[in-house]
């Protein structure tokens, strides 16, 4: 089996300033909150769209971000 079809990236749906939620969890679900992207007044909700064991985070806390800028990744389980 080909393992590059079992990973998946999260990233960042605006550019702004990420800030990540609480501690890293090793288990993500689809739906969950990973962190926010400060875009001006705003905070954008960065959710992972997919269910998989955390592998690594890639974005550090008040790192400055592009959109579709890789956040974290996951593999799926």
């Amino acid at each position: 089996m080909d393992h590059d079809l079992l990973e998946r990236v999260i990233v960042s749906p605006v550019a702004g300033v990420f800030t990540p939620i609480g501690d890293a969890v090793r288990r993500i679900t689809a739906g969950a909150t990973v962190g926010v992207v400060r875009c001006g007044p705003d905070e954008v909700p960065v959710v992972s769209p997919f269910d998989g064991e955390l592998v690594d985070v890639c974005a550090a806390a008040g790192e400055r971000l592009e959109p579709f800028q890789r956040i974290a990744w996951l593999r799926v389980a």
